[in-house]
């Protein structure tokens, strides 16, 4: 029976799950989907967990994976400016139309579910529906109680493990690093990027679980060649790729889906190398070191932790400009003072401003971690597009506009730079 809901009705109800928070675990989710005829053993997946360079990993992956020719499902969290952006299928996004449907359908299992489990089911329900021949799945939080963890993994991936989240994931990288390696499955590969303490932790874990791990750095790597870059891995030696995502922490990202889709063509499924190349280049994912403009430019980069925030600033330090113009929006349950400490002193002018989330970081007090962090001059600003404003409004031809902090800043800035016909 169809829904009786419109799909404004339908997302705002979706919307009205976030007041019950986080409550990690997989029994609830494994009663909706048993409920549902368990869709998400309709086809395997890429299950991809870390702290950071999940979004990117997977992008890189759905992108070969579809090039190809496979009908490939993507789904990833949060969107920056449509819901329908989290569920995915051969590069389009979900319909709002087809929000109500999915969700009543979900609903009527009866269960009890978080908001992000609530999504999850929506997505695997439609990839189901859809007959697709892969999903590429971004874990929402940790990994072992994650909703995602009752995908069907053809091959698994930690990108990176960093301090996140230590009331859900525990204290320390390792105990993070055990949580996350937790998506590890029997004989199925795991590809991780992780280092030291963390990388320890991850393949402990994976060994418990009987998975083989792929290193990044010891088994493949992705190094700057002569005209782009090459991967070295353990079956293929690829020249040439011009990956389309920008930043020196993208080659990082590249080599960890490029691992996972490698590990695939082990197992028999048909992967060119000229569908890697095109892959590469074509896979795109929106306000992670998005540049837009020519003269000045603005940079779109949703990082949201100190790691994430360390690359930023590695970014933008090789980056040729005049000045550097920073707007600064920071949710509550994340180190401002480490992620302001890391950008405002790069910065020739900071903004801070809060997004429309109840989360943010108020102005007045992330002006006061702005000012701590370096002697630049910082000004606050009330909403998003009038901290961008004002940045554009001072930017030369030469300078370099960049909008940071959160994803949900990043998705109210890209709207208002659609506004003014920077964004398609």
């Amino acid at each position: 029976m169809p829904s009786s809901l419109s799909p404004d009705e339908a997302l705002a109800r979706i919307d009205g799950l976030e007041r019950f928070g986080i409550d990690l675990g997989l029994d609830r989710i494994s009663e909706c989907l048993a409920r549902l005829g368990h869709p998400q053993k309709r086809f395997p997946s890429v299950h991809i967990a870390g702290t950071n360079g999940k979004g990117s990993t997977a992008a890189f992956a759905e992108s070969v994976l579809r090039r190809a020719g496979y009908r490939v499902g993507l789904y990833t969290s949060p969107p920056l400016e449509r819901f329908g952006e989290r569920i995915r299928v051969d590069g389009r996004d979900l319909a709002a139309g087809a929000v109500p449907d999915l969700l009543a359908r979900v609903e009527a299992t009866g269960v009890a579910l978080t908001q992000f489990e609530v999504i999850t089911a929506m997505a695997l329900l439609h990839f189901a529906d859809r007959e697709v021949d892969v999903a590429v799945v971004e874990v929402g939080l940790g990994g072992r109680l994650d909703a995602t963890n009752t995908v069907e993994p053809a091959v698994s991936a930690v990108t990176n493990v960093g301090l996140e989240h230590a009331e859900h994931l525990g204290p320390t990288v390792a105990q993070i690093a055990r949580e996350k390696a937790a998506i590890a499955r029997p004989g199925v590969p795991l590809v991780t990027a992780a280092e030291g303490e963390a990388l320890r932790a991850v393949e402990a874990e994976a060994r418990a679980r009987g998975a083989p791990v792929v290193v990044v750095g010891r088994d493949v790597a992705v190094r700057p060649g002569p005209d782009g870059y090459r991967y070295e891995g353990r079956v293929w030696c690829l020249d040439d790729l011009r990956p389309s995502l920008k930043g020196p922490h993208q080659a990082r990202n590249l080599a960890v889906a490029l691992a996972a889709v490698e590990s695939l063509a082990e197992r028999g499924w048909r992967i060119p190398a000229a569908a890697v190349g095109e892959g590469v280049a074509a896979a795109r994912w929106p306000g992670r070191f998005e540049v837009l403009g020519t003269g000045p430019r603005v940079v779109l980069d949703g990082a949201h932790n100190p790691h994430a925030s360390r690359c930023l600033a590695e970014a933008l330090a090789a980056e040729a400009k005049d000045r550097l113009l920073l707007v600064l929006g920071i949710l509550g349950d994340k180190d401002a003072q480490r992620i302001a400490g890391d950008l405002v002193p790069l910065a020739d002018a900071v903004w801070v401003t809060r997004s429309a989330s109840s989360r943010a970081v108020p102005p007045e007090r992330l002006l006061a971690a702005a000012q701590e962090a370096a002697g630049v001059r910082a000004e606050a600003a009330p909403t998003v597009a009038e901290a961008l404003d004002r940045a554009l409004a001072q930017a030369g031809p030469g300078d370099l506009v960049c909008v940071t902090g959160s994803l949900t800043v990043v998705g109210e800035a890209r709207r208002r730079l659609r506004e003014l016909g920077w964004v398609p």
